[in-house]
């Protein structure tokens, strides 16, 4: 019997294979790049797909989504306009989350942040420190990385930045990344 987790990660499985087809079964397109013909697949294009394949899920549980939804606690991701290490801090500000499912009285129940093609340190230090947070309560929290393509040079720079990371808490976060060539490796780490 499948519970929520694993129909969680259907529909992330999913979602990558629409974007990989370029035929999501939506109302949604694929803009192409200037002067080209490659289509641009984005976060943001990510996200939606997610969304829509995540509906039916939603009504079966019962639960309900939240985008950009506000975090609990403050960060600090600068200094004096200088980056520094992402923390918790009483003098930052609030952040915000790119994706919570919530069950029908507000609770979380998944914390999701997505990400497209290869960021900074400091780009994924800034998400997974939120998601890291045991403040910010949640069943299930999920890095989701959409790259083009995954290489051993890819695969070997996004692990060792997120190995570089400092982790600063027992919570679970599920880190998933796929590309959009089916032939690649998908990675999937539990940190």
């Amino acid at each position: 019997m499948m519970n929520f987790k694993n129909e969680l990660e259907n529909v992330i499985e999913q979602s990558f294979k629409e974007l990989r087809s370029g035929s999501t079964g939506t109302r949604l397109v694929f803009p192409k790049y200037s002067g080209g013909t490659k289509k641009r697949v984005s976060e943001q294009e990510l996200r939606f797909v997610f969304v829509e394949l995540l509906q039916p899920l939603l009504k079966k549980y019962d639960y309900y989504y939240s985008v950009e939804t506000p975090t609990e606690d403050k960060y600090q991701f600068s200094n004096k306009g200088k980056y520094c290490t992402p923390t918790a801090s009483e003098d930052g500000q609030s952040a915000s989350f790119d994706l919570t499912i919530k069950d029908s009285i507000g609770e979380n129940i998944a914390i999701i942040e997505f990400k497209a093609k290869s960021a900074s340190t400091h780009e994924y230090a800034k998400d997974l420190c939120k998601l890291w947070n045991p403040k910010e309560k949640s069943k299930y929290k999920y890095f989701i990385n959409l790259f083009e393509k995954i290489e051993k040079s890819t695969e070997k720079a996004f692990c060792n930045k997120l190995e570089s990371l400092p982790k600063t808490s027992n919570e679970k976060v599920f880190i998933w990344a796929e590309s959009l060539r089916e032939k690649d490796k998908t990675i999937r780490i539990e940190k």
